[in-house]
């Protein structure tokens, strides 16, 4: 009952000024947004997992009621666009998953060779799923990123579509000129907006931001535990729900996680410590096939998972600089050399005392497709196991499910 109130507040229209008009909505969606955080706080009332499941499956109401305040909601891909940039222009960054059974629409301008991932984001897109976004940013990362921004540009201006040209090496000339890309990104911003965006402003987004990331690290480390705590699918939920949510709010409910969550009666279970590497997982369905099949995931290396948050912008270099030297630091088939991906493997093998490697890869995906050749070998001489898997949509579950038990059974 109180949150059709909030909500019928929320649709209210004041004839005085438009900003104080803004400012109301703005402070109704925040306690909204909060209320129940502060109810469980207030009562004693446990935050699990269950909370940012939930969180990950409405963000798309919260982005439309976050729209209504009067701020802008921007759509990102992957892991590479600075969010620390439009938190500054107080924007919403929401990961916009590109999950399709079918690519009917999608068909009409892409190959069907193209990227299971690339054809989902432009199928969502033109059934209008995403109706709420003003933006879309798009990094140039590979082909079929740039050859997407091209068509949409021809095709559409709903949302609008930008383009951050992401360095393809990591000399200190593509260091410098990533630099200035992030700053020509920021007056972007700030003229889509409507706002100067100030140093003060930068070094807040990143203080929360980098909250962010240590928290979920800390979430991250309790997996190196005999029994972990948390399971890789709740651990992707977790991740996911902090690119579509206010990190504000995120930041509230996963200080309150890590004190409860070692608590709980119900540890997950699995034979065989496992480490996902891969592209963005956007669906929890790909991992609980994983999972049903004996294994428990301990650790990952995908772009909705460690490399989202690993590393941290460093805070006392000049926000620009800092925030740019941060995104040029992700181990990634996207310009980084393949050593960097290798020795991040080793690292986080080592760390969380993986047995075997699942190699997952959406079909299609040439990137991942060829740092796996040298991916796979190295991890064959270091003595660990790994399997290959290439999913499409529609999630072939039983083959998928019958490759993963047998893997299981071999290391067991």
């Amino acid at each position: 009952m109180l949150l059709q109130r909030l909500l019928m507040l929320l649709n209210f229209t004041s004839r005085t000024h438009i900003n104080e008009e803004s400012l109301f909505r703005l402070n109704c969606l925040n306690y909204l947004f909060q209320f129940r955080t502060v109810r469980e706080l207030k009562m004693n009332k446990s935050v699990t997992v269950e909370r940012f499941r939930e969180l990950f499956k409405t963000r798309d109401s919260v982005a439309a009621e976050w729209k209504k305040t009067g701020k802008k909601v921007v759509g990102c891909i992957s892991t590479y666009t600075p969010e620390e940039i439009i938190y500054a222009a107080e924007a919403l960054p929401v990961e916009v998953v590109g999950k399709a059974e079918t690519f009917s629409k999608a068909d009409a301008y892409l190959p069907s060779f193209a990227c299971s991932f690339m054809r989902g984001f432009m199928e969502v897109l033109l059934e209008e799923r995403y109706g709420y976004l003003d933006l879309l940013t798009i990094p140039s990362l590979d082909d079929s990123l740039r050859g997407f921004y091209g068509i949409w540009k021809q095709i559409s201006d709903k949302p609008f579509a930008h383009l951050l040209h992401y360095p393809t090496n990591r000399s200190e000339e593509a260091s410098e000129y990533f630099a200035e890309e992030i700053g020509r990104f920021k007056s972007f911003m700030e003229g889509f907006v409507g706002k100067n965006i100030s140093e003060k402003d930068l070094r807040n987004a990143i203080d929360v931001y980098n909250e962010n990331r240590r928290l979920l690290k800390k979430l991250y480390w309790l997996r190196r535990k005999e029994s972990p705590p948390i399971s890789g699918v709740e651990a992707l939920e977790v991740v996911l729900s902090s690119m579509t949510t206010p990190k504000d709010l995120h930041n509230q409910l996963l200080e309150r996680l890590l004190g409860e969550i070692t608590e709980r009666e119900d540890y997950p279970e699995g034979k065989v410590r496992l480490l996902v590497s891969g592209h963005i997982v956007d669906d929890p369905d790909v991992l609980k096939v994983i999972e049903g099949s004996g294994g428990i995931i301990v650790s990952d290396d995908l772009d909705s998972g460690s490399r989202y948050f690993w590393h941290l912008v460093d805070s006392e270099a000049k926000p620009v600089e800092g925030i740019s030297r941060r995104y040029m630091r992700i181990p990634s088939p996207y310009g980084s050399p393949v050593r960097d991906r290798i020795n991040f493997l080793k690292t986080m093998v080592k760390a969380f005392q993986v047995e075997g490697i699942v190699f997952l890869t959406r079909k299609f995906c040439e990137p991942y497709l060829f740092d796996y050749v040298t991916l796979g070998r190295a991890v064959k001489e270091e003595g660990i196991p790994s399997l290959y898997l290439e999913y499409e949509y529609p999630l072939a579950r039983g083959a998928l499910k019958t490759r993963v038990e047998a893997f299981v059974e071999m290391l067991r």
